[in-house]
């Protein structure tokens, strides 16, 4: 009889995340469910290959913890690079959020706003849009990206309390 004690991961829930792009593609990611109520949820995904996003040096093991709300118009990626002792808030410009406890769906348009511990705010991401993207999409996304600029400090402070609150802390 073993007496090896399961790992926190291996007693997770998986939930898959499935990312709709603007051009029709679809990108899917097994992640841990760390919570689910109706509108709202969070994953957890550990990185397996390195990744840079706006000179951001992403690494095997940082941990990616994910929130989502069907009513805003982001979803928030809190990166925390395991090496440095840092976290890294990064925020996907979506629509079409529906959330259940197997999957998270959203669709991802382009259009990202990244900010890391030292007040640096980057947008990424704008060349991506098709030339033909639908005007009220193009003032969708310019809305959000203005709400998340102006007001990034408190949405990711109320993320992170949010996370604490839940006992999903890092």
């Amino acid at each position: 009889m073993s007496s090896e004690v399961p790992s926190l991961a291996s007693l997770m829930p998986l939930c898959t995340e499935r990312k709709i792009l603007l051009s029709g593609g679809v990108q899917t990611y097994a992640c841990e469910l760390l919570h689910y109520t109706p509108g709202f949820g969070v994953l957890r995904y550990v990185l397996d290959r390195e990744y840079v996003v706006g000179g951001i040096h992403l690494r095997p093991n940082d941990i990616t913890h994910a929130l989502y709300w069907e009513d805003r118009p982001y979803t928030l990626y809190l990166w925390h690079l395991t090496r440095a002792r840092k976290t890294v808030s990064y925020f996907n410009i979506a629509d079409s959020i529906s959330l259940t406890p197997r999957e998270f769906v959203w669709r991802d348009l382009a259009v990202d706003v990244l900010a890391d511990q030292t007040g640096r705010v980057v947008v990424l991401d704008e060349d991506e849009l098709p030339a033909d993207l639908d005007q009220a999409m193009v003032a969708y996304i310019a809305e959000a990206k203005t709400h998340i600029l102006n007001n990034n400090s408190t949405l990711i402070g109320e993320a992170k309390d949010l996370l604490q609150s839940l006992g999903l802390a890092f």
